[in-house]
């Protein structure tokens, strides 16, 4: 045991240039993640549906990915983001409360 372990050798990866992703513009961005959830089935009854579930999705992940941690938080997000948001979402009664 006092000879410890064998020393590990990086194997060397190939010498091929790897080109970088290329980073995707913000209109191609919007447009592909509202557009995502366009064909989600909808369970809320008729008659409370106030707000497209697409947007409240998009809120809801966005204002995840940005730290939030709850419904107040979405709430706070969409508001707070509400003119760019509008900007690639319908938003047809604004932005959704937390009880929403």
């Amino acid at each position: 045991m006092n000879q410890g372990f064998a020393p590990v050798f990086a194997t060397p990866k190939s010498k091929q240039p790897q080109n970088p992703p290329q980073p995707i513009s913000m209109q191609e961005l919007q447009g592909s993640l509202s557009s995502y959830f366009d064909d989600v089935p909808d369970p809320r009854v008729n008659r409370t549906k106030r707000h497209l579930l697409k947007d409240i999705l998009v809120i809801a992940i966005l204002s995840t990915i940005a730290g939030g941690d709850g419904w107040e938080d979405m709430e706070n997000y969409g508001i707070s983001k509400q003119q760019w948001l509008q900007k690639f979402l319908d938003l047809p009664n604004g932005i959704p409360s937390d009880d929403t």
